[in-house]
């Protein structure tokens, strides 16, 4: 129910996850009143609902042996035993049934104890498969955490973006970085789509992607429909249809969503400029006040 304050969204949620619920309720607050309009629910709450027995869970099918065997090899680094075997069951999964993985799952497998003593510093700078736009040379940088399908980064793209490129990217004074941080199934295989494009039309695929944003979002079927967005881009159906099985693809996904949570990333669109989390600092000038106080 909504349209009236202090409206509250109850969800019957069970087992473990009512904890993550409850854990990421600022975020579910913020997702759905996105779509459903501004102070369409305050809340969320959960209610305790009568005990039943689970339902039984799905079977999920065997991969086949040289499948298996590239698992194995995956994680073999691996040095927690029952993170290895974890890893190797979702690897199992992603490769029956990919379709159905959700990326924010993967990412919080990953950032294990591992990853988790690393430091989070490298991921400020940019890494090896970074999509960059701008000179090499710029002394400034922008890293952008975003989601094809937060409605706050199609703003940014529209509104703010050309701004940028006119006075601080095309001008040589910023470079900016596209790192993908996907928050549902469909977002990820937008990513996915992205990533299968020439490396030299990435950002057109991006600009792409987010201005038709609400015609393939509100299709009847968004997933479908993703295939044929990026045919202008060079990329035909049935090489979209290739991407969203291809596991190099996947991998840069993942490191990128990776990557975020190390650094905190928690909502899209997410800047970093010069080392320092900014968040979403609104529009073109407040961007622009921040570059001139921290600029190089």
């Amino acid at each position: 129910r909504g349209g009236r304050a202090g409206t509250a969204l109850r969800l019957r949620v069970s087992g473990a996850a009512a904890l993550e619920v409850q854990h990421r309720s600022s975020q579910i607050v913020e997702r759905v009143n996105a779509y459903f309009g501004h102070k369409m629910i305050d809340d969320v709450r959960l209610v305790q609902g009568a005990i039943a027995a689970p339902p039984p869970a799905r079977k999920v099918p065997k991969p086949d042996p040289a499948t298996e065997t590239a698992i194995a090899g995956r994680t073999a680094t691996v040095k927690d035993p029952d993170l290895r075997a974890a890893l190797a069951r979702l690897g199992a999964r992603i490769a029956t049934g990919r379709r159905n993985v959700l990326i924010a799952g993967l990412g919080a497998l990953f950032l294990a104890d591992d990853l988790r003593a690393q430091s989070p510093a490298k991921y400020l700078d940019p890494l090896p498969d970074d999509h960059v736009l701008g000179k090499p040379d710029a002394p400034n940088i922008l890293i952008d955490y975003a989601s094809f399908t937060c409605p706050y980064c199609a703003t940014f793209n529209a509104a703010v973006m050309p701004v940028l490129r006119k006075e601080w990217i095309d001008t040589g004074k910023m470079r900016l970085i596209h790192r993908h941080f996907p928050s549902d199934a469909v977002a990820t295989r937008a990513s996915l789509l992205s990533e299968a494009v020439a490396k030299d039309k990435f950002f057109a695929a991006v600009d792409t992607l987010f201005r038709t944003q609400v015609q393939w979002l509100t299709a009847a079927d968004p997933a479908a429909d993703l295939l044929t967005v990026l045919v202008p881009e060079g990329l035909s159906r049935q090489a979209a249809e290739a991407a969203l099985t291809n596991d190099r693809l996947l991998d840069k996904v993942v490191a990128d969503v990776q990557s975020g949570q190390m650094l905190g990333v928690r909502s899209t669109p997410t800047l970093f400029i010069n080392e320092q989390h900014y968040g979403n600092p609104g529009g073109a000038d407040a961007i622009a006040a921040i570059l001139r106080q921290v600029g190089r």
